[in-house]
């Protein structure tokens, strides 16, 4: 699966931040834009291989302009060059200091598709504190944050950031597989029921959760104090198959996994004989 920014491919990273860091004159700008044209239009057409090459020569003439460097970044990206797009966007994270999330997510979701998992986790947590600080900078929990797009097979998962929020249940990570998927879930005393109606969503995403439930949180106080103290908590690998069928696949008694570990724990899952 080709590496997308969350919402659309190529120009997300580029759309929504002001050019405040821009600092050509007004004839400089225009002969940038000029110059950038043909590889926008290549990148608006989802040609991001043209995009990529045309952009990335713009940006020698101008290695410091934060518009071209995200621009650049985002044909890269959509072009699976991945270890050039990581580069160029943190050279933009440099100049875009006080406005970083959107390229922060990119960079995220590049270190995962990378591999990089302790500058994963260095970017995750600095995500993580701004949202629970209330920092704006665009960050929405409402359906999670896109941390990682990845394969198993014919399947495409996107894996999902939910900061944790009050209620019976914490999700953590989310692993979301397209519309249409079918899961199984190990649920015998249900397999000869009739499915109630509310059960019947075409809307319905079949997923694998992280999250906490609050019930498990006494056990965990006794076995761990100090991390309970701490506000750690245990945490289980739901595998929802359906809107009212769900099924424990792991479950991680001494505290938070890491997402490389919930990750390699969801794959498995996926690639069970029962899933394929």
């Amino acid at each position: 699966m080709p590496l997308n920014l969350p919402s659309a491919p190529g120009m997300d990273a580029a759309k929504g931040l002001a050019e405040e860091e821009n600092r050509l004159s007004p004839s400089d700008s225009a002969k940038r834009n000029s110059l950038m044209q043909p590889g926008i239009e290549a990148l608006k057409q989802g040609n991001n291989k043209t995009a990529y090459v045309s952009l990335n020569s713009v940006l020698t003439a101008y290695p410091n302009d934060l518009y071209a460097l995200r621009t650049t970044a985002a044909a890269a990206m959509g072009a699976g060059q991945y270890e050039e797009a990581i580069v160029l966007f943190r050279r933009a994270l440099t100049l875009s200091p006080h406005n970083p999330w959107p390229l922060r997510n990119a960079v995220i979701l590049l270190e995962a598709r990378l591999k990089q998992w302790n500058d994963f986790d260095h970017d995750m947590g600095m995500l993580r504190t701004a949202k629970k600080n209330g920092m704006e900078h665009g960050l929405d929990d409402s359906s999670g944050f896109v941390i990682d797009q990845f394969d198993v097979g014919p399947r495409s998962v996107q894996g999902e950031l939910y900061p944790l929020q009050p209620g019976q249940y914490h999700t953590l990570y989310r692993f979301v597989l397209p519309p249409g998927e079918i899961m199984t879930t190990v649920r015998a005393s249900s397999a000869s029921k009739a499915i109630p109606a509310q059960c019947n969503n075409p809307d319905f995403r079949p997923h694998l959760d992280v999250e906490s439930a609050d019930v498990d949180q006494t056990e965990f106080k006794k076995a761990y104090p100090d991390k309970a103290a701490k506000g750690e908590r245990s945490y289980t690998l739901i595998v929802y198959g359906s809107p009212c069928a769900q099924a424990l696949a792991e479950f991680y008694p001494d505290g938070e996994p890491t997402y490389e570990k919930a990750r390699a724990d969801a794959i498995r899952v996926l690639t069970s004989p029962e899933q394929r």
